[in-house]
C-alpha cells in the first residue's frame, strides 16, 4: 500500500473485522483516515456468525509451531481478567484440556498430537508463563484418559493433558472488541448494521495494472465507496469473490445438552475441555446449565449458484456464474451429525445414554485446504484486501490478529506468517476439504436442505 487511504471500508464485524478496525484506529498512520464497518446482521454481535456462540476453546496445542506461538501470545491477553482486560467480566475461564488421538480414523494425521505435545513442552521450557512443564502430563492409554476425564469414559487411545488452557465466552468477546473500537475510534469510525453486501465494485485502471476495487453495492442498490476495502466476511467470502479452490464455506456441527444446577457444580469443577483430534469431536465444560459438544470436521457444503464479478487482466469486469457453498444459518444439524455428537458424549459419560440435546446449530467456517488463513491483497484488484479463511481457529487469537492483518496491509508482516497466509497462486481449482490433521466426519458431505424442510413438517432429518 503506497499511500495511506483516506477512506477504509471493512466488510464484516466478526473476529477479523473488529480486531483489524481496533488496530487501525490505534496506529498514528491512519489518524486522518475514516473507517466504516459494515455487517449484514441487525446488531453486533451477529448471532449467526462463527465468531458468536456460548464458548470457544482457547488452546495453543498445534502441531505447527507458528500457531502454538500465536495462541500463547494471545493467551496472555485472554488471561487478563481485569475489567478492562480481554478476560474480564466472565469473558475467559481457565480449564485444563485433554487432547487425544485415535489412529486409523478417517482424517487422522499420524504424529499430529505428538508434535502438538512437543510444541507446548518447548514453550514451557522457554519460560513462557502461560505454560508450565508440571501442567503437561502424558496419557498413554484409554485407562489413563478415563481417569483424567473423571467421568468413567474416554474417547481416543492415547493423549495428554494441558492444564494451562481455557475457553472464552464468544459473544462477550465480540461485545468487548466492539466496545474497544467505539471507545478508541470515536467519530472516525462508523459502524453500520443490517447492511448486506450484494457485490464488490470495480473500476478500470487509469494505466497499466489491475482493476481497482472501489467499494461495495449493498442490497438496497446504494454504494459505499472507499480507497481500501478489507473483506472480513468469513464463510460468506466465497460468495463475493472468486476464491476458486482456496476456500469454501463448510457447515460444522454443535449440540447442547442441558444439565441441572447440581450437575453443573460437580462437572464444572472436574470436567476438562476435551478434543479428540482424530475424529474432530470436542466438548466444553458446562456453564449456564448447558454442556456443549461439537465436531470440528470436514463439514457440510450447501452448493448454490451465484454470480460473482471478476475483474479481468484487461480491466474489464466479467460476471462469472459459480456453484459455491453458501451458509444456511436457519437449520438444525443433520441426523448423522447429531448421532456423532451423541455417541461422543456417551463415550465420555456412559450413564447419559438416554439424555437428549435441547438444541443444535450449524456453525459456518471459511475453510482453506491447509487450515491457514488468507490475509493478503487480492492480486486481481488493487485496493482489495482479504482477511478470511479462519478455518475454525481465528477466535483464539482475537486479541492480536488485527495487528497481524494491519502489518500485512502495510507490507510488514513477518516472513513466516506472510508465507503461510499469502494468496496461493498454486491453489486447486476446486475446494477438496481441509487437511490440517484435526478434522473428523465424512468428506464431501452435502447439506440436504430438502430433508430439513421435511423434518420441519414432522419427519426426522437425514443427510
Amino acid at each position: 500500500m503506497s499511500q495511506t487511504p483516506s477512506k477504509i471500508l471493512i466488510v464484516g464485524a466478526g473476529v477479523f473485522g473488529l480486531s483489524t478496525a481496533c488496530t487501525i484506529v490505534q496506529r498514528p498512520k491512519y489518524s486522518q483516515s475514516s473507517i466504516t464497518v459494515l455487517d449484514a446482521a441487525p446488531e453486533i454481535p451477529n448471532s449467526v456468525a462463527a465468531s458468536v456462540d456460548t464458548s470457544r476453546v482457547l488452546r495453543a496445542d498445534y502441531a505447527f509451531k507458528p500457531y502454538t506461538t500465536l495462541v500463547s501470545e494471545s493467551q496472555k491477553l485472554w488471561k487478563d481478567q481485569s475489567v478492562d482486560g480481554w478476560g474480564g467480566e466472565g469473558r475467559y475461564h481457565d480449564t485444563r484440556l485433554v487432547l487425544t488421538a485415535q489412529p486409523g480414523t478417517e482424517g487422522h494425521v499420524d504424529g499430529y498430537l505428538e508434535e502438538s505435545f512437543e510444541n507446548v513442552k518447548e514453550l514451557a521450557r522457554s519460560g513462557n508463563y502461560t505454560f508450565d512443564a508440571k501442567s503437561l502430563r502424558d496419557l498413554p492409554d484409554r485407562e489413563a484418559i478415563a481417569q483424567e476425564t473423571r467421568s468413567g469414559g474416554a474417547s481416543g487411545n492415547f493423549g495428554y493433558v494441558n492444564e494451562r488452557c481455557g475457553w472464552a465466552d464468544a459473544e462477550k468477546g465480540v461485545r468487548y472488541a466492539l466496545r474497544i473500537l467505539q471507545r478508541r475510534g470515536g467519530d472516525r469510525v462508523s459502524i453500520k448494521t443490517n447492511v448486506g453486501v450484494r457485490r464488490l465494485l470495480y473500476a478500470r485502471p487509469d494505466g497499466p495494472g489491475p482493476s481497482r476495487c472501489t467499494g461495495v453495492e449493498i442490497h438496497d442498490g446504494s454504494q459505499v465507496l472507499a480507497d481500501l476495502v478489507i473483506l472480513a466476511t468469513g464463510a460468506w467470502t466465497p460468495s463475493l469473490v472468486d476464491l476458486e479452490g482456496r476456500a469454501a464455506a463448510t457447515g460444522q456441527v454443535l449440540a447442547y445438552m442441558p444439565v441441572t444446577e447440581e450437575e453443573q457444580r460437580k462437572l464444572g469443577s472436574t470436567t476438562p475441555l476435551y478434543f479428540n483430534v482424530s475424529r474432530g469431536m470436542f466438548m466444553v465444560p458446562p456453564h449456564n446449565k448447558e454442556l456443549k459438544v461439537g465436531r470440528h470436521g470436514f463439514g457440510y457444503q450447501n452448493p448454490t449458484k451465484v454470480s460473482i464479478p471478476v475483474p479481468t487482466p484487461s480491466g474489464d469486469l466479467q460476471f462469472v456464474e459459480k456453484i459455491v457453498s453458501v451458509p444456511r444459518t436457519d437449520l438444525p444439524i443433520p441426523s448423522e451429525a447429531e448421532k456423532a455428537c451423541k455417541d461422543f458424549l456417551v463415550e465420555l459419560f456412559p450413564n447419559w445414554r438416554n439424555r437428549q440435546f435441547s438444541k443444535t446449530r450449524v456453525c459456518w467456517y471459511c475453510d482453506t485446504p491447509t487450515g491457514d488463513f488468507i490475509i493478503d491483497y487480492d492480486p486481481r484488484a488493487a485496493g482489495l484486501f482479504l482477511a478470511t479463511g479462519d478455518s475454525g481457529h481465528a477466535f483464539k487469537i482475537f486479541p492480536i490478529i488485527g495487528e497481524k492483518v494491519v502489518d500485512a496491509i502495510e507490507g510488514n508482516l513477518e516472513s513466516e506468517l506472510r508465507e503461510l497466509w499469502k494468496w496461493k497462486s498454486d491453489a486447486p481449482s476446486t475446494f477438496q476439504g481441509t487437511n490440517d490433521g484435526t478434522r473428523g466426519g465424512r468428506r464431501d458431505m452435502i447439506l440436504d436442505v430438502g430433508a430439513h424442510k421435511s423434518a420441519s413438517q414432522g419427519r426426522k432429518s437425514r443427510l
